[in-house]
């Protein structure tokens, strides 16, 4: 049971980065407008089938009562969209994509310990890794890096995970120690072959938050430094936001961010068109929408998202959706720096990371509203943190029971004692 549990972990974190999307081309071919087929279908299947025994586990073997309604809350918005989606079909398919990758990672949270998680995380990502250096049809049509994803922006997002879970390992130390390390170097490497300039920033800050957070989780002086590289991190990754441009121009990259900032603007105005709900998750760009269908004429090309994730949210679920997905990630900020501060420093160091990174690749891609990698460790390191929370508390509170239990002991004891 054990080892089809794992098996059922590792299913769950392998399909949502979309590394196995080569064996659909191997099989299928690749052209513009591709549906899916049954291959397709069949990995959809193996996901929803692993997040339901995942969490039926995670149910039995559940001792810690976490928060499970913000995170369901945030599915059901999304399926509840449907109500006024301009294309209710896609909106519901998706929605309920996205429930499974919730309830998968509610079962994950309760099974697993978080630094098992993170080191199936690493491995996940090293095996994308070397997947991608060793396959022979790894540049898309246009001579793009992507190894065995659908594109190079999957490929980046995959290697941002895999060394998250590397630096995670790294920090925790271990007799495999040297295994992670070169996890870590071989994710960012293969990053950088994909030119991803979002991925690449994102993993840069990992590195340095990993430094920071090592300094500060050991305490005394160690804080002072940290604190210290925090500013001068903070003010060196200002200085490149604003100098983006000498990046992508080392990357053979446009200053538009690949053309995103040109078709914004006609996004920002049909956001305006429907602002307090939104036109239904994942709904706006289908072709059947005469309003994408204007932006697809106007800037001469199809695209499936809006290449921002505040843009997307704002699309999908409006300001009321995208104020309650703010307010769910600025509390796993603070569950993370409570982590950090207490009982499970490693995962929260870990968990507010990718609440960093999660900000940064939102600046030109959509982020928390798509069943992806990313966002299923956002709720997995969101639930891990929240758990280890509850256990401290549970500890505290027998520690305080016994110590009371010890003392009327002895109190009673020494009465006896009086009496005799």
């Amino acid at each position: 049971m054990t080892l089809l549990i794992y098996i059922a972990a590792a299913i769950y974190m392998i399909l949502p980065t979309e590394v196995l999307s080569f064996l659909d081309r191997m099989i299928y071919g690749e052209w513009p407008g591709k549906p899916g087929d049954k291959l397709t279908q069949l990995l959809n299947l193996f996901q929803i089938a692993s997040s339901i025994l995942l969490f039926l586990w995670g149910n039995r073997r559940r001792s810690v009562r976490v928060n499970r309604v913000l995170p369901l809350a945030a599915a059901g918005l999304l399926m509840i969209s449907v109500l006024w989606s301009v294309t209710p079909s896609t909106t519901m398919t998706r929605s309920l994509a996205y429930s499974f990758l919730v309830v998968g990672a509610m079962g994950i949270g309760e099974i697993f310990e978080p630094n098992q998680v993170m080191r199936l995380t690493a491995l996940i990502g090293g095996f994308a890794a070397v997947l991608s250096l060793i396959l022979p049809d790894a540049l898309d049509v246009i001579g793009n890096f992507r190894g065995p994803f659908p594109g190079k922006n999957q490929l980046g997002q995959a290697m941002v995970i895999g060394v998250l879970g590397g630096l995670h390992c790294m920090r925790i130390g271990g007799q495999r120690g040297f295994l992670y390390v070169g996890i870590t170097t071989l994710c960012a490497t293969v990053a950088f072959l994909s030119k991803s300039g979002t991925s690449l920033l994102t993993i840069f800050a990992f590195f340095m938050f990993h430094v920071i957070g090592t300094f500060y989780i050991k305490g005394g002086i160690n804080r002072i430094v940290s604190i210290c590289l925090g500013i001068f991190a903070t003010t060196l990754i200002i200085i490149v936001l604003m100098n983006m441009g000498l990046i992508y121009s080392f990357l053979d990259k446009d200053a538009t961010l690949s053309g995103r900032t040109e078709f914004w603007p006609y996004i920002i105005d049909y956001v305006y068109d429907k602002p307090l709900l939104g036109w239904g998750f994942a709904a706006f760009w289908m072709e059947s929408n005469p309003a994408a269908a204007t932006i697809f004429s106007t800037i001469g090309f199809s695209i499936n998202e809006a290449h921002n994730g505040i843009l997307q949210l704002l699309l999908d679920v409006g300001v009321v959706g995208t104020a309650f997905f703010l307010f769910f990630w600025m509390r796993n900020v603070v569950i993370a720096v409570k982590c950090i501060n207490g009982p499970a420093p490693a995962i929260g160091v870990s968990s507010l990371a990718l609440l960093i990174g999660t900000i940064l690749i939102g600046v030109t891609e959509q982020v928390l509203t798509t069943a992806d990698a990313l966002t299923a460790q956002f709720f997995l390191l969101g639930f891990m943190c929240e758990r280890q929370l509850c256990l401290a508390r549970r500890a505290r509170s027998v520690s305080a029971l016994q110590s009371v239990t010890l003392h009327a002991d002895q109190l009673a004891a020494s009465q006896g004692r009086d009496i005799a």
